[in-house]
């Protein structure tokens, strides 16, 4: 998936880190489309909150906004608002919803709760703004991401770079994704190690290049052993890397997760090198 295909903003991050926008109560300043900020759109962020369980409706801002959820999966659920068409919902997006030619609602996918989605949704006036950013995710929601194993598989070794490198937006997003598909179980909530090694230091084990550490993370270290790559470092905690390639959802988000972990690089800058 490009860069600019997919209105994807980071719901965790802009509830909890942003706030309103400047003169814009309860609005974020910025979208981020697929990590690059675009000050174009002007997108309100949902704060009410429901538990919805699977084929379960709930009403949001009085009625005016009624959202049934059809399927609930790890990370995306799949919603109808007012007995509309089916709609995905994925986690760490803010997905927007026109329910007439008036009113535009913005729905949030924030997690689970055992086996109910947690679904924040606002509804505002449908601004010029909010139109045309609809009408561009609507459009791109056709759009099927490659997974973190199809894109090794195709790419030649040494040819992957990070497209959201040094991206803050992106950064943000990385480490909701970080906490979300469990990396801090093992190395910390952020990075500095417990279980697993520390990710801050300057220790990579098979290397600092972008494309190892998308394909450790997509194979594991076992796998990767076996494709004839080497430890070129050690750590003081020893452990097989367990294979991420099914579970993260898309390359995207794994990119992300990898720029994260470069932003709290302590290590000597010198050793750089991506």
């Amino acid at each position: 998936m490009s860069r600019s295909s997919q209105l994807a903003v980071a719901a965790l991050a802009l509830i909890g880190l942003l706030g309103p926008g400047p003169g814009m109560p309860g609005r974020s300043a910025n979208a981020a489309v697929q990590g690059k900020v675009d000050a174009k759109y002007q997108i309100p962020v949902p704060k009410t909150q429901r538990k919805i369980g699977q084929d379960e409706e709930k009403e949001f801002e009085d009625g005016k906004l009624k959202l049934k959820v059809l399927k609930v999966e790890r990370t995306s659920i799949e919603i109808s608002a007012n007995g509309g068409a089916a709609r995905p919902v994925p986690a760490s997006t803010l997905t927007l919803v026109p329910i007439d030619e008036q009113t535009i609602c913005t729905v949030a996918f924030l997690g689970k709760s055992g086996a109910k989605a947690i679904v924040a949704a606002r509804c505002d006036p449908a601004t010029d703004e909010a139109r045309a950013a609809a009408e561009a995710q609507h459009a791109a929601e056709g759009t099927k991401a490659q997974t973190p194993l199809e894109v090794v598989t195709a790419a030649a070794k040494g040819t992957l770079k990070n497209p959201f490198a040094d991206d803050p937006a992106a950064v943000e997003e990385g480490h909701q994704l970080f906490l979300a598909n469990s990396c801090n179980g093992c190395h910390g909530g952020n990075g500095g190690g417990g279980m697993g090694p520390p990710l801050s230091n300057a220790v990579w084990v098979y290397g600092s290049e972008d494309d190892t550490l998308f394909r450790l993370v997509t194979k594991g270290s076992d796998e990767l052993q076996a494709e004839g790559y080497s430890r070129k470092g050690r750590e003081s905690v020893v452990g097989p890397m367990p294979p991420f390639g099914e579970i993260i959802e898309n390359s995207d988000h794994l990119w992300k997760i990898i720029a994260f972990v470069r932003s709290i690089y302590k290590g000597d800058m010198a050793r750089k090198n991506w």
